[in-house]
């Protein structure tokens, strides 16, 4: 069951996604995705939307979060639940950034979207309408990945009970807050952390519980009374799907390396770490390509170490690839003056048709000095745009 809820953000958007975005809470900010922005500059570039499309909207963005039941879903199920939401409820309309966060007794994501629409310049209108579309839209998820659905129309005794529990243990158990649902967590946390069996059950122990090994495992929380086996609090808590889990997601994390960060013709090369763009997202594969880079490149040196005979190539070869390079940073920095000043152009012109109206009436006045006292930053602003020579001015006025 996904419960979800939505707000809007009126300041300070850039502590909001840097705290979705922290990396103890986003499994190493490996669970972080975003749409037509970069999670890092994400707040610029709504506001830069915004500003584009001539916006005046007090909501800097609206922030969605979409809770799970403890134990119902893995993590990266989540994200891709939370994927699927956001492209059907905001239909590529709005840059957003996705995090799954894991730190609590439930998985839950959140979705920081822009509240002007990229492509028509709208603001997005939360009220009862576009709620129940995300209800609905999200309890169509679960159900098409087999997670339980929250329904309204069954009676108080049974809406309140699943699998035996009381109304005050499904309480706990929602809100990640008894011993069952902590104990979800750490095996959770636990399989995504572990290699294999052994070192799942050494980071259990790291984390107060006790184990009892019999025909079924059971765990016990330091200063609890009971064990709890593992089989009790759900189908994918027993031995053989701990096991089955921890393969699968190793299992996972190899067919992703392989086919989604390597390229095969890449073998032993250096990777461009500053314009990958998955190491642009994420922490943790920036500092394994980092040390697969050193990898490579020790390897290359042994290579050519024992051959001394092409050592003097080998100097040539790396002097010609400092040139180029040099040569491509000086075409990067051309390009990105020609982005600025493009840039600038652009604002010039929103300037000039926001105040041309202005303007206007202002040579038609018949007291021009009133006028111009009364509409004197308009009128400067307007004859600063239509002046080529005061781009830079104008820019820095912006500013």
């Amino acid at each position: 069951m996904a419960v979800t809820k939505i707000h809007p953000i009126k300041t300070t958007l850039n502590l909001s996604i840097d705290y979705i975005c922290d990396a103890s809470k986003t499994d190493e900010q490996i669970l972080i995705s975003s749409y037509k922005c970069g999670y890092q500059t994400a707040a610029f570039q709504f506001a830069h939307t915004k500003e584009l499309m001539n916006s005046s909207a007090k909501n800097l963005a609206r922030h969605l979060i979409q809770s799970f039941m403890p134990g119902e879903v893995s993590a990266e199920a989540a994200h891709e639940i939370g994927k699927e939401l956001c492209a059907k409820h905001l239909n590529g309309k709005y840059e957003y950034v996705l995090t799954t966060h894991v730190d609590k007794g439930h998985i839950h994501n959140h979705i920081i979207f822009n509240n002007v629409s990229l492509v028509d310049g709208k603001s997005y209108i939360s009220n009862k309408k576009s709620y129940h579309e995300i209800r609905n839209i999200s309890d169509q998820l679960c159900n098409d990945n087999h997670l339980s659905i929250a329904t309204e129309t069954v009676n108080s005794k049974i809406q309140y009970k699943t699998k035996g529990k009381s109304y005050k243990e499904y309480q706990e158990h929602r809100q990640g807050n008894s011993y069952k649902s902590k104990l979800q967590y750490a095996i959770d946390s636990a399989i995504r952390k572990g290699k294999d069996w052994d070192d799942f059950l050494r980071i259990i122990q790291e984390y107060g519980y006790e184990i009892k090994n019999g025909k079924h495992i059971a765990f016990k929380l330091i200063g609890q009374e009971r064990f709890t086996r593992a089989k009790t609090i759900g189908d994918d808590y027993t031995e053989v799907r701990i096991n089955e889990r921890i393969n699968e997601r190793h299992s996972l994390k190899n067919i992703y390396a392989k086919k989604s960060f390597v390229n095969p013709s890449s073998k032993n090369k250096v990777i461009d770490i500053s314009t990958h763009s998955l190491a642009l997202q994420s922490e943790g594969f920036t500092r394994w390509l980092k040390l697969q880079n050193l990898k490579n490149m020790a390897k290359s040196w042994n290579d050519i170490s024992d051959n001394t005979a092409d050592l003097e190539s080998f100097y040539t070869k790396v002097n010609a690839i400092y040139d180029e390079f040099g040569e491509m940073q000086n075409q990067i920095k051309m390009i990105e003056n020609e982005i600025q000043n493009v840039t600038d152009r652009i604002k010039n012109i929103t300037t000039y048709k926001k105040y041309k109206g202005i303007n206007d009436r202002y040579n038609k006045s018949n007291d021009k000095d009133a006028f111009f006292r009364f509409h004197e930053k308009e009128i400067i602003l307007y004859e600063a745009a239509s002046d080529v020579d005061c781009q830079v001015k104008l820019t820095h006025f912006f500013i």
